[in-house]
């Protein structure tokens, strides 16, 4: 096996380990804020049961627009409800939820491809609210390739919990969360391998143990974060362990349209140097079935050969017809090194939604390199129950 061949296929494993996480595509349907339908402040995971009624109703090809409009307090039922609202309502303020997405890859470089086969995530998810308080937590299955990333060495797949936080909310905006989460940057968008979230260091490896403070003031909420570091390294590897900082505005300028603003800093440690991100989003739907996104992002580090590099990702959806979307994402990354031209991304994506709480995507990412082009195809099943 040559060496970029190799290298591919090590990146590939890392790459799709991850699971997706909110779809900022729906600002369409006009959910300008994560906390519409999902229990995290920055989106994915567990759907809060006005999510779940939402997806049917507003989502899904068979749910449709005729559907009663739901109510916070309606209750899932259903396919709507966990495993299909077999336990009814024994299990009184508790919400779980089961998620896992076997996917096919397809991984194309100069002289060859390689095809895998795999289960990207299996995690059971749980959520206790009442009286504005939030218990949050997942165990999943961890591949042995995400456990080598995160720094560990590890022969067979182990359990682990990504996320684990207990919040409170007050009637007014107020709301902090301590534990383990991922830090508020910018716009998360889907596909963590997207130049705006692995490269920068905002992937599903990338939590930290940290304290988060947010207010909502009208049309604008303010996130602010601080943590000893990233999870992972707080665990398993001291050396990596830096004081992180974040914050994130956000703005709604009306329904279908809103910007962001975003900053983080993270601290010297006995491996890497003192770096920082700053950015900035835009978000507008022109219409219903129309999505448009644009982050623009700075990331600096302390150390003369890391420098200054630049990130541009934009995100247009289309629905084509009810539960069918499609995604052009072209992104460019410049690089701090003197005599690297960086990276460019022309992403191209279908997502299908013909049920309430599965789906299907085929993504294709065109990546050049270096002076290499790969290729990257991938079938996903996503099944949330």
């Amino acid at each position: 096996m040559s060496m970029t061949r190799t290298l591919v296929l090590l990146f590939a494993m890392v790459v799709v380990s991850s699971r997706a996480g909110a779809e900022p595509l729906f600002l369409a349907k006009q959910y300008t804020r994560c906390t519409a339908c999902h229990y995290s402040p920055t989106g994915g995971g567990l759907l809060t049961p006005y999510g779940r009624l939402l997806s049917h109703r507003e989502l899904s090809t068979t749910g449709g627009e005729t559907a009663p409009a739901p109510d916070a307090t309606d209750a899932p039922h259903g396919e709507q409800a966990f495993l299909h609202g077999v336990l009814g309502d024994a299990l009184g303020p508790v919400h779980l939820g089961l998620e896992m997405r076997p996917s096919h890859l397809r991984i194309g470089f100069p002289g060859g491809h390689q095809d895998l086969n795999l289960l990207m995530n299996l995690d059971f998810v749980g959520a206790v609210q009442k009286n504005g308080w939030t218990a949050y937590g997942t165990v999943g299955r961890e591949p042995p390739h995400a456990a080598v990333r995160a720094g560990r060495t590890q022969s067979n797949p182990a359990f682990i919990s990504y996320e684990h936080w207990l919040s409170y909310q007050t009637g007014g905006g107020f709301g902090i969360r301590a534990g383990r989460f991922l830090p508020g940057y910018g716009v998360r968008f889907a596909d963590h391998t997207t130049y705006t979230r692995a490269p920068l260091d905002l992937d599903r490896n990338d939590q930290v143990y940290g304290v988060e403070v947010s207010d909502t003031v009208g049309s604008s909420l303010v996130q602010v974060m601080v943590s000893p570091g990233k999870a992972e390294a707080i665990l398993h590897d001291p050396a990596r362990r830096g004081f992180s900082a974040a914050s994130r505005w956000q703005r709604d300028i009306g329904p279908r349209a809103t910007i962001v603003g975003s900053a983080l800093y993270r601290d010297r440690t006995d491996v890497d140097p003192r770096s920082g991100l700053a950015g900035g989003a835009v978000g507008i739907a022109p219409t219903s079935r129309v999505s448009i996104w644009t982050e623009v992002d700075c990331q600096l580090q302390t150390e003369p050969a890391g420098g200054r590099s630049w990130v541009v990702v934009n995100e247009t959806a289309i629905e084509v017809s009810r539960g069918i979307w499609l995604k052009l994402s072209p992104q460019l990354r410049t690089s701090g090194s003197a005599g690297s031209a960086g990276s460019r991304r022309l992403g191209l994506a279908a997502d299908l939604l013909p049920r309430t709480h599965w789906n299907v995507n085929v993504a294709y990412n065109l990546d050049r390199a270096a002076r290499v082009t790969t290729s990257t195809l991938i079938f996903q099943l996503h099944l949330f129950m």
